[in-house]
């Protein structure tokens, strides 16, 4: 490992205490870039891309002074420190990519900024450039995410999964009637010709195929009206029509069916156990009381917010102008039906933001993204 802080180029705070939503005993995490040495660029044996871990003696040297008056953060520091530092190459990746923890390390207010460079101030600079319209993806994914977790969980705790599911429930014998690789060759063939129905097959521009796989959605969604619930049974069909093409029977079907069912059922109690195992004492407290996960509300309807904010202005505020409302939320303001509704009424709004969000590509490539030229002085 090479001398980490010597090649560091900017820290910032993350999480609570960037996003204003800190409060006592919140830890301190710290964001930074760094550029690693040349020789581990090129070498074929070593690599680098983050450090993701405690933040020792030299970081801490860089950082002390302004974490130590920082408003929240000096309140917290004996807590618990940790950080991660990307490597330029891949922190600039992920911000084209338009991923939620980069962009915030980009558009950190400049008060939680604990440590920059020039090399860092330059990259600032161009920071709008990283936006495209493919934040609508990540923030609503990310989000999805908070809230699939919070339903799974809610599931467990309104009705937990009483034993570990048996073969014979789903009307499979002990033993499996088809040998593990053959069945895994069935699958990935009706895989292979669902994928070929599809737009992945096709030659075209990755834009081009983001572009039509979202006009799909759109159809699916608004012409056909096909509901979230719904998916599955679509998913379904198309499932059994891909197995009737290459000959399969229905019983053959069934079977196959039956398996999936089995070994979803299984992954479902075997995450219960796991949840049960390594709950963490004050989520499980937030659950009980208020029946569900508020802390993962919080951060599901501030990601829907943020996106939805970059889209309609065009800028990234990480720190949070509603942060007492999510607090709020966080402490549990909205029953799991007012948290639902909300959620919902931000993604139907993000959807039809994006569709008249022009001020932005829908993702950035090596034509769209033009940085200014360096300054002379």
């Amino acid at each position: 490992m090479f001398a980490l802080a010597e090649r560091t180029i900017f820290i910032t705070l993350g999480g609570s205490h960037a996003h204003g939503t800190a409060r006592e005993g919140s830890d301190v995490d710290l964001r930074g870039v760094c550029i690693a040495p040349l020789e581990l660029r090129v070498s074929p044996f070593e690599a680098f891309e983050q450090y993701d871990g405690p933040i020792d003696a030299s970081l801490r040297g860089l950082v002390d002074a302004k974490l130590k008056v920082h408003k929240t953060a000096a309140q917290a520091i004996d807590v618990k420190v940790e950080g991660i530092i990307f490597d330029v190459v891949k922190f600039v990746k992920l911000s084209a990519a338009a991923n939620p923890n980069t962009l915030e390390m980009l558009f950190a207010d400049t008060r939680d900024w604990l440590y920059s460079t020039e090399a860092w101030q330059r990259l600032h600079r161009e920071r709008h450039l990283f936006l495209s319209q493919k934040v609508q993806q990540t923030y609503l994914g990310y989000a999805l995410a908070q809230l699939k977790r919070i339903k799974t969980h809610r599931s467990w705790l309104l009705s937990p999964p009483r034993k570990k599911p048996t073969r014979a429930e789903f009307g499979l014998p002990e033993r499996g009637t088809l040998q593990k690789d053959d069945r895994v060759q069935i699958e990935q063939s009706i895989a292979d010709r669902v994928r070929s129905w599809r737009l992945d097959t096709l030659e075209m521009p990755k834009a081009t195929r983001i572009a039509l796989n979202e006009k799909m959605e759109e159809f699916w969604a608004d012409t056909l009206r096909v509901r979230e619930d719904e998916l599955p049974l679509l998913e379904e069909a198309t499932q059994h029509a891909a197995a009737a093409s290459l000959g399969l029977d229905r019983d053959m079907l069934e079977v196959l069916k039956s398996e999936r069912g089995y070994r979803a059922a299984l992954k479902h109690w075997d995450s219960h156990e796991r949840w049960k195992r390594e709950r963490n004492e004050a989520r499980a407290a937030l659950e009980a009381t208020f029946g569900y996960d508020t802390k993962h509300a919080m951060h599901l309807l501030r990601l829907m917010r943020t996106g939805l904010e970059v889209l309609e202005t065009g800028n990234l505020e990480v720190r949070r102008a509603d942060a007492s409302e999510l607090n709020a939320i966080r402490d549990g303001a909205l029953s799991y039906d007012e948290m639902l509704a909300a959620a919902e009424a931000l993604h139907r709004h993000a959807w039809r933001t994006r569709l008249s969000a022009h001020r932005f590509p829908r993702m950035l490539t090596g034509k769209s993204w033009r940085p200014s030229a360096p300054s002379s002085s």
